[in-house]
């Protein structure tokens, strides 16, 4: 399994959520809430935000139109 950032557009707002995928690449979840930026070191911090940033380039997934691979 892996995941990634993904912008996700819900009634015109856009947020960044995990998304989870399956092998074959199809996702299998994705974070209900959206999700902050951390990390325990300024440096993790500056990771994170470069993997938001890579979340900006792929394309935007819509809350009510996401199909989910079977688990």
């Amino acid at each position: 399994m892996t995941w990634n950032y993904r912008v996700i557009e819900d009634n015109g707002q856009f947020s960044i959520h995990e998304v989870y995928y399956n092998d074959a690449g199809e996702i299998t979840s994705v974070t209900e809430n959206p999700i902050a930026p951390g990390g325990e070191t300024l440096e993790e911090l500056q990771e994170d935000m470069a993997h938001y940033a890579e979340a900006l380039k792929r394309h935007v997934l819509k809350m009510d139109e996401r199909i989910f691979a079977n688990r």
